[in-house]
């Protein structure tokens, strides 16, 4: 699964890093990177889930705006996980 979840304040380059960290450091997340103004997290939602990864950002003093989950397809810049069935 893909989650968009856009941040206040996300511009800062120190605080980025500190969010992908964050949220890397998490069990079941595949990848995350930030690209147009938000965060977007590939992640394998048996081992994890959209609130852990809110949860994650919070943890660094960041404010999450919104937050989307695409269940359909992954967005095509993020791997996505090999040997995984699709439903």
């Amino acid at each position: 699964m893909v989650a968009r979840i856009e941040i206040k304040e996300l511009g800062d380059p120190v605080r980025q890093k500190e969010i992908i960290d964050a949220v890397e450091a998490l069990d079941g997340v595949i990848e995350a990177k930030i690209e147009t103004d938000a965060l977007h997290v590939s992640y394998d939602p048996l081992a994890m889930s959209e609130k852990k990864i809110e949860q994650a950002i919070r943890s660094t003093g960041s404010t999450v705006k919104a937050a989307a989950t695409d269940t359909e397809t992954a967005h095509p810049d993020l791997a996505t996980p090999v040997n995984v069935e699709q439903r």
